[in-house]
């Protein structure tokens, strides 16, 4: 029978430095040969409480990780230093271990490539391998990774000119050939979460857009307030994007991909240039949420599962609107708060997210319901020919019009050449009237209309919570949407980092938000949706803990009053006056 092989046993060294630096120690062998770890603990004992940890070479070629821990007693300081054989982290070579420790401590390539004593290519292609087997995207977040798990390599962690420390931070100083325990506790030098938001603050959407970054600061605030997450605080990079251009986005998403950050959101801008801005986000591969509703979006992400796997809509698609619309109709009709003149409606449609199939859907969804579509009218975001639309819906004779247009300019125009023409047909518009101070600016305009969102507040205890906050800081109105949309997205991202403890690492972040459930401010997300998107109630699903209610309100006396659906309704439909005409 052959020789039996055995497992190596583990190998523990420790030592104890005593008030008045006296070392205790059953490894005298080991220390004597590594005499650089004496020295370590002894500086320790002498910088007061606080726990280091550290990979270290030792003089057999071994890798031992080494922990050093102070505190304080009645006797003095007292030091206990652990150096335990171990494996690399993340299987690195020691090569690989050495270009890691550089990159933690801010190094470039050439300096790394004269510090491990190759070339600078060759230096690279160690980068690029460390940036695999850790599932880092970027150098800084392998940097984190390795400051967050402690996982610098000394005495080789020692170049000239440079002090690491326990906590993460690196200072250009003389180490004098040491590493050295900083006296603050780690948590709070730690690497900040990086937040990247891009925001079109000027335009048709500025109002809409600035409710979105408040609501955002404010979910940032508390989170900091509250010690961050997992003792990283937040750090809000906040882009204003000047107009609605490919080159505007495109610049924004290469500011934040140069400033690594862990997750991007992104505000509502042009259907005609998004789609480009999430693509170039996506090759970064960090978690990117939005709330734009364009139904092509989410069927690209569907499509392509692979390339934009990581971007999340946390609201359904406009075509909720439609079903919505008909639903809205019948509810009124049946329960008798509305007698229409005839069952015909007419829709007006964004170019943008007009289809023949939508068409075709709203037709068939209509006459099933016993209505007739009329006509369908596709209309620009800007610059509409209201007359000329306003024509066709008079020729339609609806008893209903569903208008859509993110626009408030636009929204009021229309209304404002309606009144006009003298049409008395319901008007039912979408989303729009969700922005802060909305009725104040349509100065009696919009006095019954009937609007719908696919998400937004319900004056539940969560979003009122929300929208005293809001108050309190910026002395006005939230408004009923992307104010709460935008705090809700903070909280997403924080609660998926916090249980996945690594913003780098992006994969798992994106599983995280994929697999949860979040109840905010707007109501619950799910992104069980096509497309990686949230849920619409009744639409996607019956069970409302999982999905964004359409709610559908009227504003009535100058204010939006909630009328369905019934669950969740405060106020019953009020007609307009006999008399009354747009």
């Amino acid at each position: 029978m052959g020789k039996r092989l055995e497992a190596e046993p583990e190998f523990r060294a420790r030592l104890t430095v005593e008030a008045g630096q006296r070392v205790l120690t059953g490894a005298g062998a080991f220390f004597a040969r590594n005499r650089s770890l004496v020295g370590h603990a002894k500086r320790a004992a002498d910088e007061g409480p606080g726990t280091l940890r550290y990979y270290w070479r030792g003089a057999d070629r071994r890798l031992y990780r080494v922990t050093v821990e102070s505190h304080g007693t009645e006797r003095g300081p007292v030091t206990g230093l652990e150096a335990r054989r171990c494996a690399a982290p993340w299987g690195l070579t020691q090569r690989e271990h050495e270009v890691l420790t550089c990159v933690a401590v801010g190094m470039t390539n050439p300096e790394t490539a004269a510090r491990v004593g190759c070339g600078t290519r060759t230096v690279a292609t160690h980068v690029e391998n460390v940036l695999a087997k850790l599932g880092a995207p970027t150098r800084a977040a392998a940097a984190a990774l390795a400051m967050a798990e402690e996982a610098l390599l000394a005495p080789f962690a020692e170049p000239e000119g440079m002090e690491i420390t326990a906590v993460g931070r690196v200072t250009r100083e003389a180490s004098g050939g040491q590493v050295r325990r900083a006296g603050a506790p780690r948590e709070q030098a730690r690497r900040p979460i990086r937040l990247g938001a891009i925001y079109p603050l000027d335009g048709p959407r500025r109002f809409d857009a600035l409710a979105m970054r408040r609501g955002a600061a404010i979910a940032v605030d508390e989170l900091n307030a509250r010690g961050g997450v997992a003792g990283r605080r937040i750090d809000h990079l906040a882009i204003e994007v000047s107009g609605d251009t490919d080159g505007d986005l495109l610049r924004a998403v290469d500011y934040l991909r140069s400033h690594d950050v862990d997750a991007i959101t992104l505000g509502n801008v042009s259907p005609r240039h998004h789609l480009g801005a999430i693509t170039l986000a996506a090759e970064y591969r960090a978690p990117l949420l939005h709330s734009m509703v364009t139904p092509s979006l989410a069927e690209h992400v569907h499509d392509n599962p692979g390339v934009l796997g990581q971007t999340f809509q946390v609201c359904a698609t406009e075509t909720a609107y439609l079903s919505g619309f008909i639903r809205t109709l019948d509810l009124l009709a049946e329960s008798g708060q509305w007698r229409p003149g005839n069952r015909r409606v007419v829709a007006v449609m964004r170019e943008d997210g007009y289809d023949p199939v939508q068409a075709n859907g709203l037709a068939e969804l209509a006459a099933a319901r016993g209505w007739e579509l009329a006509a369908m009218v596709p209309v620009p975001d800007t610059g509409v020919p209201w007359p000329a639309v306003v024509a066709a819906v008079q020729a339609g004779d609806p008893a209903a019009v569903l208008v859509c247009t993110y626009v408030e300019d636009e929204l009021r125009l229309f209304l404002r050449e309606l009144r006009k023409s003298g049409v008395r047909s319901l008007v039912h518009t979408v989303w729009t009237p969700t922005i802060p101070g909305f009725e104040e600016r349509m100065e009696g305009l919009a006095e019954g209309l009937l609007w719908s969102t696919v998400i937004g507040t319900y004056g539940d205890p969560v979003s009122a919570r929300f929208m005293e906050r809001y108050r309190r800081a910026h002395g006005d109105e939230p408004g009923s949407g992307s104010a709460a949309i935008h705090y809700d997205m903070i909280h997403m991202l924080a609660g998926a980092w916090s249980a996945v403890g690594r913003p780098w690492d992006f994969g798992a972040v994106v599983r995280s938000l994929r697999e949860g459930v979040h109840r905010g401010a707007a109501g619950p997300y799910y992104f069980g949706g096509r497309g990686q998107r949230a849920l619409a109630y009744p639409d996607d699903t019956f069970d409302a803990s999982l999905a964004h209610a359409h709610l559908v309100h009227q504003v009535q006396d100058g204010k939006s009053r909630v009328i369905s659906p019934v669950e969740l309704a405060r106020h019953r439909f009020r007609p307009l006056p006999a008399t009354r005409a747009w």
